[in-house]
């Protein structure tokens, strides 16, 4: 009893440590860049205070994109070619159905549903949690001006939200 006690938890902390060495792992090699979104929701009474965030890479209309509609369902994997400009903002260029080459910068997306000729793009960079309290403060600086987040992405397309900051780069959250 004891020893399976103890097999279970070695087996739980071993994951743990793989998912925060995953992510950090990304952070630490990767490149940062800053995407411009909107929040949608600053609370969850179960989950407290957090920011659900939509970005501009996440929705594309498909004619616009190098996918058809016979290879993309909902969950697939995707790739979006960004571009980077000068102030390090992200610009989406095109959706691919494979990785694209290797002088391509692009974030890995899962294909959330399909639409009226449009694709919804997830990237696991859609919520952020806050410190307790700070939800109402963000959603009010977002009606007074744009709310950009920072994001590492490692050359496989993974991407790490690692801060939200106002457009002159300053922290939302102290």
């Amino acid at each position: 009893m004891r020893a399976s006690f103890i097999a279970i938890a070695v087996w739980w902390a071993c994951i743990v440590t793989g998912l925060i060495g995953f992510k950090e792992f990304t952070v630490q090699t990767g490149t940062e860049v800053i995407l411009e979104t909107r929040i949608i929701d600053p609370r969850d009474l179960f989950r407290g205070d957090y920011v659900i965030l939509s970005y501009d890479i996440s929705r594309f209309n498909m004619s616009d994109t190098f996918l058809d509609n016979d290879s993309i369902a909902p969950g697939g994997s995707v790739y979006v070619s960004l571009r980077i400009d000068g102030n390090g903002h992200a610009h989406p260029q095109n959706v691919y159905p494979e990785k694209p080459s290797v002088d391509v910068f692009f974030i890995k997306g899962k294909v959330h549903a399909v639409n009226n000729g449009f694709i919804n793009i997830v990237y696991g960079i859609e919520s952020y949690f806050v410190p307790e309290g700070k939800g109402r403060e963000i959603e009010q600086k977002l009606r007074e001006e744009n709310i950009n987040v920072r994001v590492t992405i490692d050359r496989f397309g993974n991407a790490v939200l690692t801060g939200l900051e106002d457009n002159s780069g300053n922290p939302v959250i102290q």
